[in-house]
């Protein structure tokens, strides 16, 4: 189990900067890249909440360090993030969930990676303490749902 999420944290981390060498380039192949490396980086946040979650809600046991590299990728992505989203892909034909409003928006969808990021260096800090894990959780939570509910198209 510890090398199946080792790699799963090292997916997720890989992913994450492969964000970083995008140039904004306006054609469709270029487009598309960047919008599966955006959504590549947004499943990897996604996975590891998910395996938090699993932890928080008694369905599965990790190791504490497990727990804490997996919010520690999350606060990596969200760093990541802005770089990977800045490009407008308006030739992008890939289906995506990333409202056009990110880029009419910029300053308030770019400003809140470093909430989310600080939520998650909480989480990090809290592992070993379930009930303080809990609040973090929370807020990190509360940090992801935010930004989805303005920037997502359902």
């Amino acid at each position: 189990m510890k090398k199946l999420l080792f790699a799963g944290l090292l997916g997720t981390i890989i992913t994450a900067g492969a964000a970083f060498p995008m140039m904004a380039q306006a054609d469709e192949a270029s487009d598309n890249a960047a919008v599966e490396n955006r959504k590549m980086l947004m499943d990897g946040i996604g996975g590891a909440m998910g395996t938090l979650g699993c932890y928080m809600k008694g369905e599965c046991t990790l190791p504490d360090p497990v727990l804490a590299n997996l919010a520690k990728g999350i606060a990596f992505s969200a760093g990541a993030a802005p770089a990977a989203f800045e490009p407008q892909t308006p030739d992008a034909s890939v289906k995506t969930t990333a409202s056009a409003d990110i880029w009419t928006n910029w300053d308030d969808f770019s400003g809140r990676f470093p909430e989310m990021q600080q939520a998650a260096l909480a989480l990090a800090d809290a592992v070993g303490d379930k009930g303080a894990m809990g609040a973090a959780m929370g807020n990190l939570g509360k940090s992801c749902k935010g930004c989805h509910d303005e920037f997502r198209t359902k």
